[in-house]
């Protein structure tokens, strides 16, 4: 299995009811005037991977706001991938020759020259960055696609429906998390990543069966095996992230309206997941039926 993959991947109802003897990646949270529904998601699909199960239609239709990592607005607004780049640009006179190890370029390279890609197109780029392409890249070459996924899909729903969404973080601040990773770890991580790629489909498929299925324990066990020799990892991209999350939950849930957050499935299972936070604060949430 590779990591990866993993961090790249993941992490309604009116008269349609949401319970089965199915499970599904959501979980719901409630109070006397409002539902807060917690759904796992996986970024990027592929075609066989769709419809998604109906479920999650069902939470939409039932919620009047959503809530994206990242406003999807921002994410698709023009200048976005311009400024991601910037943000993933080494400084004046820097190259990543000057932050990876010799063994790891020549492995890069490799990769490159393997899918005919221009020897020098990470030169500029921080480690950081590089990593987050190559996520990107892989799971594109395996047919899976942004504009697949459940957060592009359900951001054209609510944009079509007029219902209002948002975002949890900014661009800037997920970016920022790779740059308090030691270097020395996202030079093992980019290594493993061109070393391993022939095992990403493998890992694809592990992902989206355990998310489709609701498979909690499933889940937990990818992405707690394989960040076991990198704490730091899980710290920074996904405990660090997962308390921040926590106020802005109990906002909504003190409101008085339905609202669905759509997150990467891997936030939602394990040790400090938003659910195991959200339980020990004494908030009953309740995992919903699949298809």
């Amino acid at each position: 299995m590779k990591l990866q993959t993993i961090l790249t991947l993941i992490v309604g109802l009116t008269a349609t009811s949401v319970n089965s003897a199915e499970k599904a990646s959501i979980w719901k949270l409630s109070d006397e005037d409002s539902t807060v529904y917690l759904a796992g998601s996986v970024h990027l699909l592929r075609e066989k991977d769709l419809p998604f199960p109906d479920i999650y239609n069902a939470v939409y239709a039932d919620s009047e706001e959503l809530v994206f990592e990242i406003d999807m607005k921002e994410m698709n607004a023009p200048g976005t991938a311009k400024k991601m780049r910037e943000l993933g640009t080494l400084s004046a006179g820097e190259s990543l020759r000057d932050h990876l190890r010799e063994d790891t370029l020549k492995a890069l390279k490799k990769y490159l020259r393997k899918n005919d890609l221009p020897g020098g197109m990470f030169n500029r780029f921080t480690p950081g960055m590089v990593y987050l392409t190559l996520g990107s890249m892989e799971a594109i070459r395996l047919g899976a696609r942004p504009d697949l996924g459940m957060e592009m899909q359900f951001h054209n729903k609510a944009e079509k429906d007029s219902k209002p969404a948002g975002g949890l973080e900014t661009i800037e601040y997920q970016m920022s998390r790779f740059n308090e990773l030691d270097t020395d770890t996202l030079d093992e991580l980019i290594k493993e990543t061109v070393e391993g790629s022939n095992e990403t489909e493998e890992t694809l498929d592990a992902i989206i069966d355990a998310w489709r299925t609701g498979d909690a324990e499933g889940l937990e066990k990818l992405v707690y095996e394989e960040m076991a020799e990198t704490p730091d990892v899980l710290e920074i991209l996904l405990v660090d992230r997962n308390k921040n999350w926590i106020p802005e939950i109990e906002k909504k849930l003190a409101g008085d309206s339905n609202v669905m957050f759509i997150v990467g499935a891997a936030h939602l299972v394990g040790k400090c997941s938003v659910i195991q936070l959200l339980e020990q604060k004494g908030l009953n949430l309740t995992q919903l039926g699949g298809e």
